[in-house]
């Protein structure tokens, strides 16, 4: 029996520094297959064939996240309970038993396997090549006595990678980024009671828009006008959904840059987590050579580049899930009316393994719209069943994996923009560049048409279905979808705003920014207003920016009004003033060591805002508040004689006092710095960490403004890419790269990002050797 110290000694030695061949082998037909990890722990998957790039990939995933990946495979699979017992979440009191419950019932695993049975012969030769080299990777960590130790904590093991997994692990992260329609009864059933204060449905600041009118050709907006009228689409809809609101992507096209070739900075802006929740790493194989970000357990990129284009995604948070209200037989429940006819029910059995506790039987009731989610939905007495119907899990013509591939291998931003085609989930806004200096913006996704029956044809409301006519009527084709290239701006931007202007009138259900301009799309529109041509590291500066103009705005607007209604405004405004007009001369800046940011970053901005009779008359939300304080500004800059009314200062009044009445002490010069504790594991699942001596502890970041550019607390990858020499390109993936304890690139790229900084990410095999620090020839 070897000794534990041994057993780490091997550990290391199979794991990270293992040179020349490997235990396991690809399939001869892969080819030359080798496996070289950089200075930060980024696999790069090097083969001469693209089979053999893949299954290099799901080696090295396996070696460095191979508990993470098992793990969220679980969570999918509906068996977190197997490893967790009944533990509760941290912030919900929900437990990994419910956990599992939701996800048996919903049915992602069935959905996977019939998916993945039948995806091109092309696409499952790929994910089977990763399969294996996941599996391989495995097999020599288990007999090497190298497994993640957690395998053994939570008594379990590694089980056969699928093609289907690999699906599940993309699905995991993006369903984060999109509604699940389990709350459309309780839209439905307060659609009729008065609320907060809404806009009119009809205000839209087309300005704010990505795509402007100018921008599309007369016979595309006559294709959609066709669509729009044939399925009863008659007014530009108003959003009921709400998107995830901090992503950002940004491109410069080669007219407006020194150098020809489009430059282009993405930053997805999700909470840095330890491991990270996403993947860097760089596949060279026949057919492609590119780089980014993908999950732990699939091999496709989401956010990255190649030699000849880059690209960013952002949340669209298009609502992409219904809930269908039936009409069930009184004497017989599995039977549901449909088209004058009883339809009947199937039912499926599961059973729950909980560790340390019983096995709980779930019965899942499906319905051929989708399974039956009563215990999800929020479902008051007296309501019908309801069936959840929602993308990925209705089987579609096509699967996100294959549009991915075809990104990658993407040699031109035409190409790109044709790949997009088959992206089904998440729903996304993507921007994209090419080395020409061609750019694009397209929204994509499945996006549902709804039924004339729906209350709302945008989603967000339960629908009472008896036939056809009641159920979705297809997905709005992709070349219907919202897009550009090549506008006269020469460039394009996207921070979870309003996608295109209000002549558009096919309902998508886009979230919160529907309306207008974030806090972060305002910004991002004053800084790319500049040079009239741009350096390359000047499209990179705008990553650092931490301004927040909603803020500034704030302070202006009380400044104009303590000059012209000194009286108007209450003694804890003015005292917050005092601290925040230098603050507003030196840059308005959101970074902690800024002097006054410790009040002017605890101004309530879209919150309170809409707590005021000011969102019913200029709009909800960011869009509200961003359309509010830059036509008030407008109003001043016009006429700096202009008062404000009653309404807007007492917005401005409140936001002032709280925030300096809530500003902590100042800290002393020789105080502790302080610190931020990211727990091992802990995931947007919400179940927090699975081990204090894996949390990782660590400065607390500088700037945590989520309304800003430069917030690093949410900085979960960045990509700057200048496509006239993509070796020259920069990323970081915080805080490391593997997800054990005793590995080296634990927190390999912490430092860099603690201090705001990016690490080189070259594409060639010339400048990927500089970085070299092991590698591994897999192939004999």
């Amino acid at each position: 029996m070897r000794t534990a110290q041994a057993l780490v000694a091997i550990g290391v030695s199979l794991v990270f520094g293992c040179a020349g061949p490997s235990t396991a082998a690809p399939r001869p037909e892969y080819g030359h297959v080798e496996l070289i990890t950089d200075t930060w722990g980024i696999p790069h998957a090097v083969s001469d064939t693209d089979e053999g790039a893949f299954y290099a990939l799901g080696w090295a995933t396996a070696r460095d996240r191979g508990f993470q990946m098992t793990l969220s495979l679980r969570i999918m699979q509906g068996r977190l309970a197997e490893l967790l017992g009944p533990k509760k979440k941290v912030t919900r009191n929900e437990t990994a038993v419910q956990s599992d419950r939701m996800a048996r019932t919903f049915g992602w695993q069935q959905a996977a396997d019939r998916i993945a049975a039948r995806l091109d012969r092309q696409t499952v030769a790929l994910l089977q090549a990763y399969c294996e080299g996941v599996n391989d990777s495995f097999a020599a960590q288990a007999r090497g006595g190298a497994l993640h130790p957690l395998f053994e904590r939570y008594a379990c093991a590694p089980e056969p990678w699928k093609p289907s997994d690999c699906l599940l692990s993309w699905w995991h992260l993006a369903q984060f980024f999109a509604t699940d329609g389990t709350r459309d009864l309780i839209a439905r059933r307060n659609s009729d009671r008065p609320g907060m204060p809404r806009s009119d449905a009809q205000w839209f600041d087309d300005d704010a828009a990505v795509v402007q009118r100018s921008d599309v050709a007369d016979d595309w907006l006559r294709r959609v006008g066709e669509f729009a009228a044939k399925h009863g689409f008659a007014a530009p809809p108003e959003s009921t959904g709400t998107a995830p609101s901090m992503s950002h992507a940004w491109v410069v096209g080669g007219k407006r840059t020194t150098t020809g070739s489009a430059v282009l900075v993405s930053d997805p802006q999700t909470p840095v987590r330890h491991p990270s929740l996403f993947q860097e790493f760089h596949l060279i194989g026949k057919t492609i050579n590119a780089r980014g970000i993908g999950v732990p357990g699939s091999p496709v990129i989401l956010i990255g580049f190649n030699e000849r284009v880059a690209w960013g995604m952002t949340a669209l948070g298009a609502d992409q899930a219904d809930l269908f209200m039936l009409e069930t037989d009184p004497s017989s429940p599995d039977r549901y009316r449909w088209n004058g006819d009883w339809k009947r029910m199937t039912t499926r059995k599961e059973t729950i393994l909980v560790r340390g506790a019983a096995p709980v039987e779930v019965t899942v009731r499906e319905t051929h719209l989708g399974p039956v989610v009563n215990e999800f939905a929020f479902r008051a007495p007296g309501e019908p069943d309801v069936a959840l119907r929602r993308v990925p899990l209705c089987d579609e013509r096509v699967e996100t994996v294959q549009g991915a591939v075809a990104m990658m291998r993407a040699k031109s931003g035409a190409e790109f923009a044709r790949a997009l085609d088959d992206w089904r989930f998440p729903s996304a806004n993507c921007v994209y560049g090419d080395a020409e200096g061609s750019i694009g913006y397209r929204c994509v996704g499945a996006i549902p048409i709804r039924p004339r029956s729906a209350p709302d044809r945008s989603g967000g409301q339960a629908i009472r279905a008896v036939g056809d006519t009641d159920a979705w009527q297809g997905f709005v084709p992709p070349e219907l979808m919202p897009a550009v290239s090549d506008p006269a701006s020469g460039m394009l931007f996207s921070a979870n705003h309003r996608p295109i202007g209000s002549f558009y009138t096919i309902p998508i259900g886009a979230g919160t920014g529907w309306m207008g301009d974030t806090t972060r799309s305002w910004r991002l529109r004053e800084l790319l207003a500049g040079p009239a041509k741009w350096q390359p590291e000047d499209v990179l500066r705008i990553h650092y920016d931490t301004v927040n103009p909603a803020r500034r705005e704030i302070v202006r607007l009380a400044l104009h009004v303590r000059a012209r209604q000194p009286d108007a405004l209450s003694d804890g405004a003015r005292r917050a003033l005092e601290a925040l007009e230098p603050w507003l001369k030196n840059g308005a800046s959101s970074d902690t060591s800024a002097p006054g940011s410790d009040i002017a970053t605890r101004i309530s901005t879209f919150f309170r805002f809409m707590s005021t009779p000011l969102a019913s008359r200029w709009g909800g939300g960011e869009s509200g508040l961003a359309r509010f304080l830059k036509e008030a500004a407008s109003r001043i800059s016009a006429n700096p004689q202009t008062d404000l009314d009653t309404d807007e200062i007492a917005f401005l009044d409140q936001a002032l006092s709280e925030a300096i009445g809530s500003a902590p002490q100042r800290r002393r010069a020789d105080a502790v710095p302080p610190r931020q504790t990211l727990g091992w594991f802990d995931s947007l699942d919400g179940f927090g960490s699975l081990g204090a001596d894996g949390d990782y502890i660590g400065p607390a970041p500088a700037v945590l403004d989520g309304q800003t550019i430069g917030c690093r607390s949410s900085q979960a990858y960045t990509q700057w890419v200048p496509l006239h020499s993509p070796d020259s390109a920069l990323t970081v993936c915080p805080v490391g790269h593997s997800d054990r304890l005793d590995s080296p690139y634990r927190t390999s790229t912490a430092d860099i990002w603690e201090t705001g900084k990016l690490h080189p990410a070259p594409l060639s095999r010339a400048a990927i050797e500089k970085t070299a620090r092991t590698r591994e020839k897999l192939s004999r």
